[in-house]
Order: C-alpha cells, then structure tokens, then sequence
C-alpha cells in the first residue's frame, strides 16, 4: 500500500470543510449530500435523496467507509510510497472531488513520476475551485490551500487570507 493515511488528521480535515448536516442538501454541485459530505446512503443501499436524516453516529460510520474506500482507489492509481501527510493530503482531495476529477488533473502522473514534485501542491491549490455557474467558491480554495500545505509541507492550517 502506497497511500497510508493518518485517520485521525485525516477526519479532522474533512470535519473541518464538509461540517456535519444531519439532512440531505444539494451541494455546490447539485448532489444530494448529508453527514460529513456523504452521497451515498449505505443504510438504503442508494444516493443520498432529498428527506433523507442521517444521525452523528451513521454519520461517523459513513465517514469511515467513505474514506477507506477512497484509499482503496487511490492505492490502485498511486504507484510510488506517499508519507503519511502526502497520504492524507490526497486522499481528502478525493473524498471532495473524487477519483475520476482527480484522474482528469493527471495528479497520479505526477505522484508516479515524482512524490515530491513542487508542481504537485500548485495542481492541488487550483482544481475544483469552480461551481457549475462559474463561481469561484473560497471554502474550496481553503481546502485546497490545506491539502496542499499538508502535502509539502507536513503542516496543518485551516486559516487563510482570501484571495482577491
């Protein structure tokens, strides 16, 4: 296994941006969406539909298989050792865009040539940033100045200036 995150890290960032709903929303992109971001219903077996309540507790269990699910995926496209905060960093930038959008930035081309490659964190910082209207929307760019921080760095922050 190449991509090994930090669970704990890892849950801490995707609380921090997808907050907890515990009743479906249509997100940014239209999809239906509850819990900690969650677009899958696992109790009824299909997508989260508007009606649908989901408690802290299911929440939580959602969250987890989500997220393992997501470093399965990613250990099948990712072919060179990450360390943990590369790790952790990736597998959040998959848990918001998903694999297929991940797929389309050639990021696992790069992370196979060259784990370190500076352009890593600048193709992180500037995809999915966008709504389907074509607004730019600044949660996403907090996020992706988070997972790209903590892929080159090691280091977590939550906090940063808005662009202009």
């Amino acid at each position: 296994m190449n991509v090994r995150p930090d669970y704990t890290l890892l849950s801490k960032i995707i609380k921090e941006y997808e907050g907890f709903s515990e009743t479906a929303y249509p997100d940014t992109g239209g999809v239906w969406t509850y819990g900690f971001g969650s677009t899958f219903n696992y109790d009824k077996n299909r997508k989260v539909q508007k009606g649908d309540v989901i408690s802290m507790a299911n929440a939580i269990m959602h969250l987890e298989i989500e997220v393992r699910q997501k470093v399965k995926e990613l250990n099948h496209y990712i072919k060179k050792p990450l360390n943990m905060n590369q790790s952790t960093a990736i597998v959040d930038y998959v848990y918001n865009r998903g694999i297929g959008n991940m797929l389309k930035t050639q990021l696992d081309e790069l992370i196979n040539a060259n784990p370190d490659d500076p352009r890593i964190p600048e193709v992180i910082k500037g995809t999915g940033l966008w709504d389907r209207m074509g607004n730019k929307l600044w949660g996403l760019g907090r996020r992706r100045r988070t997972q790209a921080l903590l892929y080159s760095t090691g280091k977590l922050e939550f906090n940063f200036k808005r662009w202009s």
